[in-house]
Parts: structure tokens; C-alpha cells; sequence
């Protein structure tokens, strides 16, 4: 079995070196994208040499705003290269450069390998995980660059939501961001609506694949291109539109949690996302994880590295 780490990263270039290093061994590859905003040569130094290491070039990067369909443009490139390398008997993760294995190479190898064909990705209903679930999907939804977590959105004309306060002030604020005339054009496009062939559903972007629901997912996607148009606009695009082709082709036995585990009980100070992970209690949790987690988010070894030096000391690492 073969397994294929996909990678989108936009800082911390040792950070992304030590994830790589952490995790290279036999019959693995390593897929990445670096954002397009920063200068790859940074994150390459030291990997390009290795031969399982495989780097999106100039043509297929893009700028990947934080939650912007870029993100999911970037992750079909990336499933494209892995699927065109190998078609059967493998697996795909989608992991960004802040992320960090729990468990060495042999257990992660193993436990794929015993659960194979098995679909690792978090599905639920959108009202049972986001109250604000209509606005994800049905406002024009513009994300801005620099990884910052912010975004606003914006209902048009055809929308009767469109003539509220709240949505006026949204607007006078994307004039200043965007201008004028990307304000006055959004206002005349048409209402969104989810395409009715395929049920909306959300979960956590970062998920592990068989290579042969790769294929189908890819083929989906090659048949219905105006389903991506569709996301163009959609909040936190890579949280819904992989998740909903999934829900659609496989069954639900075929399906289970994430192997990526996210604490979204605790935020940040300044809620900007999850906890980030460094201290000796966050270690603690980690550590007493059910086994099933494979992976953990996210890291920042601007914090210091403590907490990924225990884990490579406590989880004994070891090849395979």
C-alpha cells in the first residue's frame, strides 16, 4: 500500500521540513502545494532532493486565502498528481504544514492498511455543525489574502436578504476592499442556490481517501465543473464540497471520522481559528486520544518546539 500525503502550507518552512521528515519512509509520496503569496524556494531547500517529494511548480500554484476555493482548486491539482501516479491500493491525506502525526509511520501504515477502503472523512448535516449554515452556501462570499481569517459576504438583488442593514453595511465594506464596480456586479448576479443533485453537507477539511474513491471524486468533479463554479463563492468551500461528493458516492458503512484530530472546544485568544497546541497540558490531551487519531492540528513551532519533541520521544518514532 501506498500513501499519499497532500500538503498546502504558507509559512513556517522548518516546520513543514520536519513534517515531511517525520513522516517519509517506505512507499510514501509527498504531494505540495506552497502558497503562491510566499517564495518556495524557502520550503524546498533540503526536500527537493528527495525523489518521493513532489512540489506544485509556478503553473499550478494559486494564492489560497484562508477558507477561499482556491484551497479546493489546489487540492484537485494535488489528488490529480497522486491519482496519476498510482490508481490502486493507496491512500490520500490532506494535511496543511501545521499539522503533526500522533502515532510513528508503522502504526499509521498499519492501521490504514487494516481499515483499507474505508473513507476517513467527518460528515454531518450543516444545521447539526454550523447555525449560520444558509449564509456559508447562499450569500457571494469574497475571502482576502494574507491567510487572514476574514471574509464577508455579500446577498444580491434577486435575494430579498439583499435589502437589510446588515447587508448594506457588509457591501460598503467590500467597496473598500474590493471596489466599487466588483460590488455593483455582485449585486446583479443571480440568487445562489445549491445544485439539487447533491445534498449539502460540512465536516472537517482534512480527510484520508482509497485511492479509488480519488477516481471517482475526480471523475465527479470532471462531469459536473459547474459544481465547483458553483463553491466559487461558498465559505469554507474545502469544509463542504469534498464531503458532499463523498456523501453522494459511497455509502454510509463506507464512511467514518476523520483520522485528523481538532480541538474546537477551545479557541484562540483572539478566536482565529483552534487551539494551537504547545504547552504541557495540550500535550496531555494528545496523548490520552483515542487511538483512531492519527493526526493532530494545528502547530507553530514560532511557539517553540516542546511539544512536538515530546511527541517524537513519547510516540517512540520508528520507521517502517
Amino acid at each position: 500500500m501506498v500513501i499519499n500525503y497532500l500538503i498546502l502550507a504558507h509559512k513556517n518552512p522548518e516546520q513543514l521540513y520536519r513534517l515531511v521528515m517525520r513522516l517519509d519512509s517506505r512507499n510514501v509520496n509527498f504531494f505540495i502545494h506552497i502558497d503562491k503569496a510566499v517564495d518556495i524556494s524557502a520550503f524546498s531547500k533540503g526536500l527537493s532532493g528527495l525523489s518521493n517529494v513532489y512540489f506544485l511548480q509556478n503553473e499550478d500554484r494559486l494564492f489560497t486565502p484562508w477558507s477561499d476555493i482556491n484551497g479546493c482548486k489546489v487540492l484537485i491539482t494535488l489528488l490529480k498528481k497522486a491519482y496519476e501516479k498510482v490508481k490502486t491500493n493507496a491512500y490520500c491525506l490532506s494535511l496543511s504544514g501545521q499539522d503533526y502525526p500522533l502515532k510513528d509511520n508503522n502504526y499509521i501504515y498499519n492501521y490504514l492498511k487494516n481499515h483499507y477502503g474505508k473513507n476517513f472523512i467527518s460528515i454531518y448535516k450543516m444545521a447539526d455543525i454550523w447555525p449560520e449554515w444558509r449564509t456559508r452556501l447562499e450569500r457571494y462570499n469574497f475571502h482576502f489574502p494574507n491567510n487572514q481569517r476574514v471574509f464577508t459576504g455579500i446577498f444580491p438583488l434577486a435575494d430579498k436578504r439583499c435589502f437589510t442593514f446588515r447587508n448594506f453595511k457588509k457591501s460598503f465594506y467590500l467597496i473598500k476592499q474590493l471596489g466599487l464596480a466588483k460590488v455593483i456586479q455582485t449585486f446583479f448576479k443571480s440568487r445562489r442556490l445549491h445544485p439539487s443533485y447533491i445534498e449539502p453537507v460540512g465536516g472537517s477539511a482534512f480527510w484520508a481517501l482509497p485511492i479509488e474513491t480519488v477516481g471517482e471524486l475526480l471523475k465527479y468533479i470532471n462531469e459536473h465543473p459547474e459544481f465547483l463554479d458553483y463553491h466559487e463563492y461558498t465559505h469554507v468551500a474545502d469544509e463542504i464540497l469534498f464531503q458532499s461528493i463523498v456523501n453522494l458516492i459511497k455509502q454510509p458503512r463506507e464512511i467514518a471520522e476523520s483520522t485528523t484530530y481538532t480541538n474546537w472546544e477551545r479557541k484562540r485568544d483572539d478566536d482565529s481559528g483552534p487551539v494551537l497546541f504547545h504547552t504541557k497540558e495540550d500535550l496531555q490531551e494528545l496523548l490520552t486520544l483515542n487511538d483512531h487519531y492519527l493526526f493532530a492540528r494545528k502547530f507553530d513551532t514560532r511557539l517553540g518546539s516542546f511539544i512536538l519533541d515530546e511527541l517524537d520521544r513519547k510516540i517512540n518514532f520508528q520507521s517502517y
